[in-house]
């Protein structure tokens, strides 16, 4: 994209406020692509999770497209499917989103942002080379080599997080003290992370009144730069999820223990079935729980089979819930509670 100056419009502006990065993507598909996630959050997903879900994304849209031109449908709508299918994934991830847009370009306008990729790599000289001659370009192979592309900046991220935040043996640095000493020792670190931003006052978004001081990110790689910069110097540590093993930033409550992605193969996030595990051992641990659990089970048997009114039901339910609670608390015995569990659940 270029200005009215035919200057490269930056890829993105930012600007940092309360602990959130706002980012607002210049994509000419969209009027408006805003992002405000908790400062570090889309780095550090970007640098571990599964790459192979935009993978996934990118496929099934080149199929829609496919499928939509072979009947004969217009540009207009197939630009509008298309982009009615990407919003929900457009919002996951602000690195994933910025390669899935270029995708779109090469879809509908036979581009390649070189903003986006803006290096000298393999897959980044193809992908400029496949721009030149759209017409004979093979979707495929575009695709490919967009994923390439994807995948070395996101091993790139993944090298800058465990540089800065994985410390060494007898390394007592603080993130933002090896961060400066990776810039100034590390000629590699230097020449991959080392960035200059020009920063200009500006709306906080479109149609929004309101100033502050935005960054201009021009490229994909001063993207990556400006929110690890912002994530060393003021944003929170990264953690471990207890259920997946991979880094995460809290997004509400800094105690928390597990992360909010949906892993493979899994249908809830991370932090639904580590609450879920959690509460399984803590039944299986404590006899009194796991008996009421049990009792639990068979009045709703019981119900469903028709050996039990409803409410009759709810009103056990409540009763079993009020005395668990007495029994927690001490002020009923676990033999009084088991007892009562053994000889209301087990009636006939």
């Amino acid at each position: 994209m270029r200005n009215a100056e035919n200057k490269p419009t930056p890829l993105a502006y930012g600007y940092a406020e309360n602990g959130l990065l706002h980012t607002e993507l210049q994509w000419a598909q969209m009027d408006e692509a805003c992002f405000a996630k908790t400062i570090g959050a889309d780095l550090v997903d970007f640098a571990y999770i599964d790459d192979g879900s935009l993978y996934a994304v990118i496929l099934e849209i080149s199929s829609l497209c496919r499928g939509l031109a072979e009947k004969q449908a217009s540009a207009d709508d197939i630009a509008r499917a298309v982009l009615e299918k990407c919003e929900p994934v457009l919002r996951v991830n602000l690195y994933f989103s910025v390669y899935l847009m270029s995708f779109l370009d090469f879809l509908f306008d036979g581009t390649i942002d070189e903003r986006v990729f803006p290096g000298a790599s393999r897959a980044e000289r193809r992908l400029r080379k496949a721009a030149r001659d759209a017409q004979n370009a093979d979707v495929m192979e575009v695709i490919d080599l967009i994923f390439e592309a994807c995948q070395s900046k996101r091993k790139l991220a993944e090298t800058a997080l465990r540089a800065i935040y994985e410390a060494e043996a007898g390394d007592d640095l603080s993130p933002l003290e090896r961060y400066y000493r990776r810039e100034h020792e590390d000629v590699l670190f230097q020449k991959q992370f080392h960035a200059t931003f020009t920063v200009k006052l500006g709306r906080r978004a479109t149609g929004d009144r309101s100033v502050t001081q935005l960054t201009a990110l021009d490229t994909v790689d001063d993207l990556l730069r400006y929110e690890l910069f912002l994530l060393v110097t003021q944003g929170r540590r990264y953690k471990f999820c207890k259920n997946c093993g991979k880094p995460f930033i809290p997004a509400g409550r800094s105690d928390a223990v597990y992360c909010d992605r949906v892993m493979d193969g899994a249908d809830k996030p991370c932090s639904k079935i580590g609450a879920y595990r959690t509460d399984v051992k803590k039944v299986e641990a404590d006899p009194v729980l796991n008996a009421y659990r049990m009792a639990y089970r068979r009045m709703h048997k019981n119900m469903e089979y028709g050996g039990l009114e409803e409410d009759a039901f709810h009103r056990w339910k409540d009763e079993a819930a009020q005395k668990r609670d007495r029994c927690k608390a001490g002020e009923l015995s676990a033999e009084e509670f088991l007892a009562w569990l053994d000889g209301t659940s087990r009636r006939r």
